[in-house]
C-alpha cells in the first residue's frame, strides 16, 4: 500500500471513525454580518449519526457548557441547519484586526478558533468538536508546501468586491478579514472614476474596485491592507487584475497610471520576474512559495499585459493572467458536468499543466432564466454548498484556484488546506519505498 495513501487515511481517520464530520458556516440571509446567523453543517458521508449537535461560545472539550443552540433528528448523510445564534460583533485575536496597532501578532500555524464552536454528542458523550476559525498563517506554515509550484496548490479565492447593496454585494467581509480567514488569491475588476478625476488630476485615487458594473471602493486602500497583511503574516498572496469594465476602453494611459499606483503602493513586496532566458525563465505559475518569498517578496500580480503600451507591457512586476473558467451562465447540473471536465485533467480537458482559475459563480442574468431576480447572496447560497461538497472528493487534488462569492457560507478554506497537506506530502515522498507485507 502506498505510504501517501496511508498518511492520507490516517489523517482523516478521526473523521472516518467519528459520528460524522461537522462544521460551522455563516448564513447569507441577513443584510449585515453582525445580524447573520450561524449554520450547523454535517457530512458528507455521515452515516453514524449523533444524537444531537450543539453550538457553544467556548470549547466544550475542556469544560461542558450549556449549548446556545441544539439540533436533533439528524438522519441524512449531509445537511445544513440555520441556528438562532447570531455572529454579533466579530473580533479577531489582537494584532489580526485591521485597526489594531502595528504590534506583531501571534502566529497560528494550525488556525485559531473564534468563540463559535460546534460539537456532536451521543447523550453526554462528546464525539467531535469544530470551530469557526481564522487561518492567517496556513500557507507559510504548512509543511513542504513552500516547495510546491503555484499551479499545484489549491488556492481559495474571494471574487470581485465588497458592497452593501443587496444586488451587487459579493462578500460579507472586507479584504483584510478575508485574508485573515485564509483567502490567498484576490480577484479584482477595476474601474476608473471619471467624476473623481475632476478633483484629482493625479489619477491615483480614481481607480476603484468594481462589482457587476458598480464602482465600489478605492483600490489604494485595499492595496494598503494587502501590504500590511503580508508583512505581518509572511503569506504569499496573488492579486489578479482580471477585467477593467469602467473607464478603460480606448484609454491605455489609465493602465499605465494604474501600473504606477501598483509600483507606488506595493512595488517593494512584489515578486520581480526573471526575464533572462539564460537563467531559466519560469512562468509565474511554476514558481514556488520559497522562490517568491526570496528577498522578502510576497505578492504575485496577474495582469492582461497586452493592454499596456510599450515599454510598460514588459514590466517585471506583472505576470500574464492565468486561464479562467466560469460557471456564470450555467445551471447547477451544467456546473457539475463542467467541473467533471475541468478537474479530470484528462486529454480532453482544457486544463493541463498550468495555472488556472475556476470561478464558481452565477450571474444575475442566469437568475432571470429562473424567472426570479436573485441577489448575489441568494445565488451564492444555492451554488456554493454544492460546489464545495463536490470539491471534498478527489477533485480537490487537481484544483488550483477556486473562486466563490461569499466564501463564508462554506468551509472552502479548510477543504483547500486539507487538500494541500495531501499534495505536499505526496510531493515530499514521491520517492517512497513500497514494502509488501506477506502473511503466512
Amino acid at each position: 500500500m502506498y505510504l501517501s495513501f496511508l498518511l492520507f487515511f490516517c489523517y482523516y481517520l478521526p473523521l472516518l471513525i467519528s459520528a460524522c464530520p461537522i462544521y460551522l458556516t455563516i448564513s447569507l440571509d441577513s443584510k449585515t454580518l453582525q445580524d447573520a446567523y450561524l449554520e450547523i453543517n454535517w457530512g458528507p458521508e455521515c452515516h453514524d449519526h449523533p444524537e444531537w449537535i450543539g453550538i457553544f461560545s467556548e470549547d466544550p472539550s475542556t469544560t461542558y457548557f450549556h449549548p446556545e443552540a441544539r439540533i436533533t433528528n439528524i438522519n441524512n448523510s449531509s445537511g445544513k441547519v440555520l441556528s438562532n445564534v447570531k455572529v454579533g460583533k466579530l473580533r479577531f485575536p489582537h494584532g489580526w484586526n485591521s485597526n489594531d496597532d502595528n504590534t506583531v501578532p501571534i502566529e497560528y500555524p494550525k488556525g485559531k478558533c473564534l468563540p463559535y464552536y460546534v460539537a456532536s454528542f451521543n447523550g453526554s458523550e462528546l464525539l467531535t468538536v469544530e470551530c469557526l476559525k481564522i487561518q492567517p498563517n496556513w500557507m507559510s506554515k504548512l509543511e513542504h508546501i513552500a516547495q510546491m509550484p503555484l499551479k499545484d496548490l489549491f488556492i481559495p479565492v474571494k471574487t470581485k468586491s465588497v458592497l452593501v447593496k443587496d444586488y451587487v454585494v459579493a462578500q460579507q467581509f472586507d479584504v483584510w478579514s478575508q485574508l485573515v480567514f485564509g483567502v490567498r488569491y484576490l480577484d479584482f475588476s477595476i474601474g476608473f472614476d471619471k467624476i473623481a478625476d475632476v478633483y484629482d488630476t493625479s489619477n491615483a485615487d480614481n481607480f476603484c474596485i468594481v462589482n457587476e458594473n458598480k464602482l465600489v471602493q478605492p483600490l489604494r486602500g485595499v492595496l494598503k491592507d494587502v501590504k500590511r497583511f503580508v508583512q505581518l503574516s509572511h503569506e504569499v498572496v496573488i492579486l489578479d487584475f482580471s477585467s477593467f469594465p469602467i473607464g478603460f476602453y480606448k484609454h491605455p494611459e489609465r493602465h499605465s497610471n494604474l501600473l504606477h499606483l501598483l509600483h507606488e503602493e506595493v512595488g517593494d513586496i512584489v515578486y520581480i520576474r526573471n526575464t533572462s532566458a539564460s537563467e531559466g525563465m519560469k512562468q509565474c505559475f511554476e514558481l514556488t512559495i520559497d522562490e517568491i518569498r526570496k528577498n522578502n517578496k510576497y505578492l504575485i500580480i496577474l495582469y492582461p499585459v497586452q493592454e499596456l503600451p510599450y515599454p510598460e507591457s514588459e514590466s517585471k512586476i506583472l505576470c500574464p493572467n492565468w486561464k479562467r473558467f466560469s460557471t456564470a451562465f450555467m445551471n447547477t447540473s451544467e456546473v457539475l458536468d463542467y467541473m467533471r471536465l475541468l478537474f479530470s485533467k484528462k486529454d480532453t480537458s482544457p486544463v493541463q499543466n498550468e495555472g488556472w482559475v475556476f470561478q464558481a459563480t452565477r450571474s444575475m442574468e442566469q437568475s432571470l432564466n429562473n424567472k426570479k431576480l436573485e441577489t448575489a447572496k441568494e445565488r451564492a447560497g444555492i451554488l456554493n454548498p454544492k460546489v464545495t461538497s463536490w470539491l471534498k472528493g478527489p477533485w480537490s487534488l487537481t484544483a488550483n484556484v477556486v473562486a466563490l462569492d461569499y466564501f463564508s457560507n462554506t468551509n472552502i478554506i479548510d477543504v483547500a488546506i486539507y487538500a494541500n497537506m495531501h499534495k505536499a506530502f505526496n510531493m515530499a515522498n514521491k520517492n517512497f519505498v513500497n514494502f509488501e507485507i506477506l502473511s503466512n
